[in-house]
């Protein structure tokens, strides 16, 4: 890997293809060496895919361009044939520790789970970056309450009680006006009995 630090301390980005695929990157991707890490862990060679920045094994890349000429040279002729450099050795392939690695390093997209009180209800959503991954759906109460009882933040612990138990007495309300209502509907139908008697046996 000499010869690939020496570029990027030049102030290269050589371009490299990712040769095995993995759940997060396909292979054939391409992308730009940026910086080489400690060569004891196995992947150190720090590659950009577009905006991520994700670590490979050696093994894992290959070159796709060659070091680029130094500003103000000129390649020398010899007198019967034009001399080519030898293209650059792709780096000698160092065991895989492990399969799964190539989620380190790799930013994932943030999660934002929204709780909303509307019109006397509760529903919950939640977007990962631009991908919605959740559409809003309803949340019971005692939810909500339950949710609230394990934050740690005073004020936001405090407006979700005060408008959980707001609506619990306005509920509480609606039910106690129905209940009178239809006792008043049951002594109103007693008074269709013909004898008192009859109206205890009503079911």
């Amino acid at each position: 890997m000499a010869h690939l630090r020496a570029r990027i301390g030049a102030g290269e980005r050589p371009r490299v293809i990712v040769r095995v695929a993995s759940a997060a990157v396909a292979a054939g991707t391409r992308g730009n060496v940026i910086r080489l890490g400690d060569p004891k862990d196995s992947e150190y060679v720090v590659v950009r895919l577009g905006k991520d920045e994700v670590p490979f094994a050696p093994s894992e890349l290959a070159l796709t361009s060659k070091p680029k000429a130094a500003a103000g040279t000129a390649p020398s002729r010899a007198a019967a044939a034009p001399a080519r450099s030898p293209a650059p050795k792709p780096a000698a392939p160092m065991p895989r520790a492990r399969s799964a690695g190539r989620a380190k390093g790799k930013r994932v997209p943030p999660l934002v789970v929204t709780l909303r009180f509307r019109d006397g209800g509760w529903t919950v959503e939640a977007t990962r970056g631009a991908r919605r991954v959740a559409r809003p759906s309803a949340v019971r109460p005692g939810a909500v309450s339950a949710f609230a009882e394990q934050l740690d933040d005073d004020a936001v612990r405090a407006a979700l009680v005060e408008t959980v138990e707001a609506c619990r007495t306005v509920v509480e309300q609606q039910a106690a006006g129905l209940r009178a209502e239809l006792q008043a509907a049951e002594d109103a139908l007693r008074a269709y009995d013909s004898r008192p008697g009859r109206a205890g046996r009503r079911s």
